[in-house]
């Protein structure tokens, strides 16, 4: 008797410095968690550390457990039997323990949203995730192992209240520094993945192992609650692992995608450099690539096409006039009618435009616009002679906005046309020279644009 109450002296002991070691380690990786992954504002520490403590798991489990036990207590009070029974852990410890899990679950979601709010997360389904994976490894290691099976030693009481106390600290400090410090990198930054990826699954695993627990003290008997404990914690660590793996390829997708992006603004503005330089050579068309450009994409909205192919139409705008580098200067710049001989010449600008565009393999279709946009409806244009929709869409659309900025361009012969000029021209043309449903959004555009803000 005296070897028992020792060793349950020793064990009460043990598992008590231990756990108090635990609930701080707890309390001070969610407060990492919360300061170093999601504090963008950089709130200050200590009123920080005061919601991050009254608001994490651990706290809220021993919480909602308290008043679980209480209420549980309130309804036997009439009930001296049960009510010793539940002093001695005899009854109502699943009751108690069901309770706290449900409620539990709800209040993780609220306080998980309103944390999320106050530090300004992107994602609150983030801070979720935090909650739901501090939850269900605290409730892992709170369930722990059965020593009851192995017998009374002292030396296995204190050999498995230790090893039950590491096997929690590395599962929960591989979760910070493998899976939390890693959310940092995409906790303010877009991503496409669905939020449910960071929900369901830890949601669905703790309630799963909530489930499990429920039916540990029915399973005692041949140590069938340790080998619940030890799967609960093979698929943790399973677990953290799998999210490890998810967030550094979520985070590779963004960086590649961010490089992408960034690749696609500079490539942009080379263009718009070199449409800069290719206007250049006529002191009165400068501008006139960038215009034709910013007209195309225009037009391409107005007519529902997708943001992608809009920005692809602006880009073959920019370039759709490269080939005038091989046209000599004096001819573009000649204040004079051309001859037929330099009016041939200048013909040759969309042709030479292809052939350089056609270079750049990674962007085939920029060289369309280049080739077909002076191409008419009728058939008229030129250099192939296309018409009607054998004329590629796009240009189509940038012979629209270039015959546009022409007419509403200063030239060495006149100023711009008037606005109600210009819009007949666009009218009168429509099914000859242009796409008549090119044309006719062409004339939506001007007939908004009261104040004749698009023109040089």
């Amino acid at each position: 008797m005296g070897s028992q109450i020792s060793a349950d002296l020793i064990e009460k002991i043990v598992a008590g410095i231990l756990a108090f070691f635990a609930l701080v380690m707890y309390v001070i990786l969610f407060y990492l968690s919360i300061r170093n992954c999601f504090d963008k504002e950089k709130k200050k520490g200590f009123r920080l550390f005061v919601v991050s403590f009254f608001t994490n798991p651990v706290t809220l489990y021993l919480i909602v457990g308290f008043f679980a036990g209480v209420i549980y207590s309130i309804v036997y009070l009439n009930n001296p039997e049960k009510l010793a029974a539940l002093s001695n852990g005899e009854i109502g410890s699943v009751t108690i323990y069901n309770s706290t899990v449900i409620v539990l679950w709800f209040l993780e979601l609220f306080f998980a949203y309103i944390v999320s709010k106050w530090l300004k997360v992107r994602h609150p389904s983030l801070v979720f995730f935090v909650y739901q994976m501090f939850c269900v490894l605290f409730l892992v290691s709170l369930k722990g192992l059965e020593i009851d099976a192995l017998g009374n030693s002292v030396f296995l009481i204190v050999l498995i209240e230790i090893t039950d106390f590491l096997l929690s600290s590395v599962y929960m400090l591989l979760l910070y520094f493998l899976v939390i410090k890693s959310l940092a990198n995409i906790s303010d930054r877009p991503f496409s993945v669905s939020w449910r990826i960071f929900v369901l699954p830890p949601a669905l695993f703790g309630l799963l192992y909530g489930m499990v627990s429920i039916t540990v003290p029915f399973l005692m008997e041949n140590g069938a609650g340790n080998i619940i404990y030890a799967f609960s914690i093979f698929i943790s660590y399973i677990f953290i692992w799998a999210f490890y793996v998810i967030i550094k390829t979520i985070t590779a997708t963004a960086e590649a995608l961010e490089a992408k992006d960034e690749v696609e603004t500079l490539s942009v503005e080379v263009m718009e450099a070199l449409a800069h330089t290719i206007d250049a050579k006529d002191e009165y068309t400068k501008g006139h690539s960038v215009r034709v450009a910013q007209y195309a994409r225009m037009l391409a909205k107005r007519m529902g096409l997708p943001d992608k192919e809009c920005e692809n139409v602006y880009n073959m705008g920019l370039l759709h006039d490269i080939g005038k580098i091989g046209v000599p200067k004096e001819i573009i710049n000649s204040k004079k009618p051309l001859s037929k001989e330099e009016f041939d010449t200048i013909k040759i600008h969309p042709g030479l435009g292809y052939d350089i565009l056609a270079e750049i393999k990674s962007r085939p279709d920029l060289c369309t616009g280049a080739r077909w946009h002076h191409e008419r409806y009728d058939g008229g244009g030129y250099p192939d002679g296309k018409s009607g929709e054998d004329i590629p869409l796009q240009a189509r659309i940038i012979a629209v906005a270039d015959s546009y900025d022409a007419m509403t361009s200063n030239r060495s012969y006149r100023n711009y046309l008037p606005q109600e000029k210009v819009r007949q021209e666009m009218k009168d043309n429509a099914g000859t020279q242009f796409d008549p449903q090119i044309a006719e959004a062409m004339i939506a555009i001007i007939d908004e644009d009261t104040e004749y803000k698009f023109h040089e």
